[in-house]
């Protein structure tokens, strides 16, 4: 039966990073383009792949009167690797390994772009529901094009993000499980001064300062078992716009909702639609009094996909690291939990009536032994389903053990 489900899972992984892979956005259970403030494990290794497409028919006429239907597409896709570091310092790169370009009809990079992720994260407090982190970005040009439509600005520079990340969790000791909101704020910087964006011999229209654009996002997710429920929000504004002669000038806002599910302990998978808000209006220029200085791939597709379609897999290579890095204290709790009797619970009831009111202290009572038996099935589905868990309670396990 191990066999079979390696089997399978093998080959989906296949499927999505063959020749449609897209770059890697958010591991884990949550959100695809919304970042979560958590870091994964310390020592834990994630493999991510993700892919996405956009197509759209078009009807043509021809001079003799006769029309002809052409489908454009737009398919791009990635692979990615992942390591916690520390429990607070995770390290990612990934590569965009396919990308159509629509340049000279039906042109593509292979490879794109290579991008350098580091993120500072799980930091607030230990018990509280509160995260916020820092993630830094570096975008490598590696790609024969770029100045591509239907696809965000990119300029063939070296280009540099920060951004903050802050999210709220239901569940402290690990995050990815239960219900949670994340928020992303962060500026990029195309570092494109003086870049010429066409290949015209008439083009003499160049970046008379650095394009700058704020990225931010918001995402809700809900788990329950296998399955995770999400919604996002997210979108770009430029504060310094591209030249003219960019094919992606404006700025965008998509709704995405999506599901999750975990095919195995180590092997979860997603998928999104991606809905365009905002960014339909044309703001490239496609001719100047010196001539045209870019073709129009076509008539009626916008610049920016009016929806696209996400699908992505994250995989555990070392899918056991998350029970070896667990703090003992964690192991020993669940031990314990799984022993409780209701004498145990008689005794923590007795030691609460000696200091507080008895009415009053026989309600909480109940309400800290429903939660400690929900905490207890949680705790053994996280050891069972370890793929983008993050323990964040690892030194304070004991004092929380013995409060009541």
């Amino acid at each position: 039966m191990k066999k079979h489900i390696f089997f399978i899972a093998s080959c989906l992984t296949f499927i999505i990073i063959s020749p449609s892979l897209a770059e890697i956005q958010s591991i884990g259970s949550g959100p695809l383009h919304v970042q979560p403030a958590y870091t994964i494990t310390r020592g834990q290794l994630m493999m991510g792949a993700h892919s996405r497409v956009f197509f759209k028919d078009e009807v043509l006429e021809r001079e003799d009167g006769s029309s002809q239907g052409i489908t454009y597409w737009d398919i791009q896709g990635g692979v990615g690797l992942y390591y916690g570091l520390t429990n607070h310092f995770q390290l990612g790169l990934s590569q965009i390994v396919y990308q159509d370009t629509h340049h000279d009809g039906n042109g593509y990079n292979l490879p794109d772009n290579l991008i350098f992720h580091a993120k500072l994260g799980s930091f607030g407090p230990d018990q509280g529901n509160v995260r916020f982190g820092a993630q830094l970005d570096v975008r490598l040009p590696l790609a024969e094009n770029y100045n591509i439509p239907l696809e965000p600005y990119s300029a063939g520079r070296i280009g540099v993000g920060i951004t903050g990340l802050f999210s709220i969790i239901s569940e402290p000791m690990f995050p990815e499980y239960g219900i949670n909101i994340n928020t992303n704020v962060g500026l990029f910087n195309h570092n494109d001064l003086g870049v010429m964006l066409t290949d015209s011999e008439l083009d003499t229209i160049t970046a008379q300062e650095n394009t700058k654009e704020v990225i931010f996002g918001l995402g809700f997710s809900s788990r329950h078992q296998e399955i995770t429920f999400f919604a996002e929000l997210y979108g770009r504004a430029f504060l310094e716009q591209p030249p003219t002669t960019a094919y992606t000038r404006e700025s965008s806002l998509y709704a995405a909702p999506g599901i999750g599910y975990a095919l195995t302990p180590w092997m979860l998978i997603k998928a999104t639609l991606d809905i365009r808000v905002l960014g339909g209006d044309d703001e490239t220029v496609y001719s100047y009094a010196q001539g045209d200085l870019l073709n129009t791939p076509w008539q009626h597709v916008p610049n920016l996909p009016s929806w696209r379609v996400n699908l992505s897999t994250s995989i555990a290579l070392n899918p056991n690291v998350h029970q070896r890095t667990t703090n003992p204290d964690i192991q020993e709790r669940i031990r314990t939990q799984s022993q409780l009797s209701p004498e145990v619970y008689e005794q923590l009831t007795d030691e609460r009536r000696a200091n507080e009111d008895a009415e009053a202290e026989l309600e909480r009572i109940r309400t800290e032994r429903q939660r400690m038996e929900d905490l207890l099935d949680r705790l053994r589905n996280i050891l069972e389903n370890p793929v983008g868990s993050t323990p964040q309670n690892q030194n304070n396990e004991n004092e929380n053990s013995q409060s009541p």
